[in-house]
């Protein structure tokens, strides 16, 4: 096996050379896909039982470069779309896991900077007021700020504030002999509280400085991109749907199966059907949107009922709210993300919406359009010559049989 996949790899890195030298640009996915649907399409050239000998590498190696060199190829633009979506849907995903792993390893060194703070002891003032510049460091690195910079102060301020009112100076000796995983807990508490607090303060008008409405982009993006894909989708619909009666009407008429209309048709039809994938997944991410929407706004009204115009309210009724609003906020978070990454797989599909002549012609529309109108007045005047024929074996005849019947009565 391991020696089979050095064998494709070669394949494809020596398909990738030829290509690049004859000006057509290929990915190694799709130098990857073309090499394989050629050996299946040529089973008898490579037997799927027998290693590939050297001939046989240059036959595939030649077969898929003239392949991939196809113009105007709507089979060939097919396979590129299919290669292309995917390829572009992985890469999003994969920039999303590397931003929240990069994330993660930020908080992962913050937090390791503040467990592995040494005091001496609790009149250890120097030490002490060391760790709390850091731990206010690690707040501002989990809000998306960075010490010193100036037009984010008002936020900066903020966030200080925040932190000296639900965690003040003087808890620092109790935080200092808490085990590591019990620091971080409280650590990632903190940040939580701290966030929650600000968004509050936003909310109310009193505070939230440098934070941006996420709620409004995920709505944003929910709704322009949800339009925008639904109404493209309805579009390519209809164009697919115009194939159907002209690929019939060239079977019916033409000696040679309408190969060229049918490769645009499955074209057409997967760009649909990716197309459906995005409007699925986008009305979900709406739907989604709109269920955060509704549970902010009600955790920031319970939020108001409780805090009141009271000087002060017990920890143990707010700080679970702000915490809350913060685990709401990061869910919005993620789903403006997600998003754009859906956005940016659009994008990547919008350059395969056409990329060839299409050959469906008004001349063969009207033929279709012909044919069907001809088909529809047979099917229309069927019950007329079934009830006529009714009428005339019910009657004996019709005109002959009148005159039969003034024949009898001549006769007596």
């Amino acid at each position: 096996r391991g020696h089979a996949m050095d064998a494709l790899r070669r394949i494809v890195s020596e398909i990738l050379l030829l290509c690049r030298a004859r000006g057509v640009k290929v990915s190694d996915a799709l130098g990857a896909f073309i090499a394989r649907a050629v050996v299946l399409e040529n089973s008898t050239l490579f037997p799927p039982d027998k290693e590939l000998d050297e001939e046989g590498v240059q036959a595939l190696t030649r077969m898929s470069v003239e392949r991939l060199q196809e113009r105007d190829s709507p089979s060939l633009e097919t396979v590129k779309m299919q290669v292309g979506f995917d390829s572009a849907s992985v890469a999003e995903t994969e920039r999303l896991q590397h931003a929240r792993s990069s994330r993660e390893q930020a908080e992962v060194a913050g937090i390791d900077e503040i467990c592995g703070a040494r005091i001496r002891s609790a009149d250890d003032v120097e030490a002490l007021t060391a760790l709390y510049r850091t731990i206010l460091h690690f707040l501002l690195s989990k809000a998306g700020l960075s010490p010193g910079e100036a037009h984010s102060r008002p936020a900066q301020r903020e966030v200080a504030a925040a932190l000296e009112s639900v965690f003040p100076r003087s808890g620092l000796p109790a935080f200092t002999a808490l085990s590591p995983s019990d620091k971080a807990a409280q650590l990632f508490e903190l940040a939580n509280i701290v966030l929650g607090i600000r968004l509050f303060n936003r909310h109310i008008g009193k505070g939230g400085a440098g934070i941006a409405d996420v709620p409004a982009e995920a709505a944003g993006l929910a709704t322009s991109l949800g339009a925008s894909v639904c109404e493209e989708l309805a579009g390519v619909r209809r164009s697919a749907e115009r194939y159907v009666p002209a690929i019939t009407e060239a079977y019916r008429t033409g000696d040679e199966p309408p190969l060229r209309l049918q490769a645009e048709l499955t074209h057409l039809r997967q760009y649909a059907a990716f197309l459906g994938q995005l409007d699925d997944a986008l009305r979900q991410a709406a739907a989604r949107v709109e269920e955060l929407a509704r549970l902010l706004i009600d955790e920031m009204e319970a939020l108001k009922a409780l805090v009141g115009s009271r000087a002060s309210v017990p920890k143990e009724q707010v700080y679970p709210r702000f915490d809350s609003l913060a685990k709401l906020w990061a869910s919005f978070e993620e789903e403006r993300d997600l998003l754009s990454a859906r956005r940016a797989a659009l994008e990547a599909l919008r350059t395969f919406r056409e990329p060839y002549t299409p050959t469906l012609r008004a001349v063969s529309l009207d033929a279709a359009r012909a044919t069907a109108l001809a088909v529809e007045a047979e099917q229309r005047a069927l019950p007329a010559d079934a009830a006529a024929a009714a009428k005339v074996v019910e009657s004996g005849g019709t005109g002959s049989g009148e005159g039969g019947e003034g024949g009898g009565e001549g006769g007596e």
